[in-house]
């Protein structure tokens, strides 16, 4: 069984990266990694949570292009932490600014959060980040840091990511 696990998942990959090679990148980034929240409420929870997350890249900024590598745009992410009865799930707009493989990232937007005190409520959430993409191509893979913050404090933390463009 596990065989036939591993067949079929080196097949769904080679299916996915192959025509993804030879075709212009759709500015979808998917990342996965680790949450650390901030609050001690939260860590009792758990130190650390599991955080998912996807960005889009609305619109390249041209007036912020320039000759030594730099670029600039703008995004739209979702991002998904959970542990026990906190959750928190961001959805952001970003400025995103790159030189070569460094990017740094900054972005502002609601929060919709979970607490055992509180219940569900929205409110806003930002993020401040830097990124680095280690191999770039059709396919680029990167790894994140970054603050998740949080008008509610208990959700607000640290996140570490790592992730591929598609």
């Amino acid at each position: 069984m596990k065989r036939f696990a591993c067949i079929c998942a080196l097949g769904v990959f080679a299916v996915v990266v192959a025509p993804a090679q030879e075709t212009k990148p759709v500015g979808i980034s998917v990342k996965g990694g680790f949450f650390f929240p901030s609050k001690k409420k939260a860590r009792d929870a758990g130190a650390n949570w599991f955080v998912l997350g996807a960005d889009y890249k609305l619109k390249d900024l041209k007036y912020a292009s320039g000759p030594d590598g730099m670029s600039s745009s703008l995004s739209l992410s979702v991002d998904y932490a959970s542990k026990g009865d906190f959750r928190s799930v961001p959805v952001l707009v970003n400025y995103v600014s790159r030189r070569n493989e460094m990017y740094y990232f900054a972005g502002i937007g609601m929060g919709f959060v979970k607490t055992p005190v509180t219940g569900n409520e929205s409110r806003m959430a930002y993020q401040l980040g830097v990124g680095y993409d280690f191999q770039r191509g059709a396919n680029s893979m990167f790894v994140e840091g970054r603050w998740l913050g949080n008008a509610r404090d208990e959700v607000s933390g640290f996140a570490v990511t790592i992730g591929i463009r598609l």
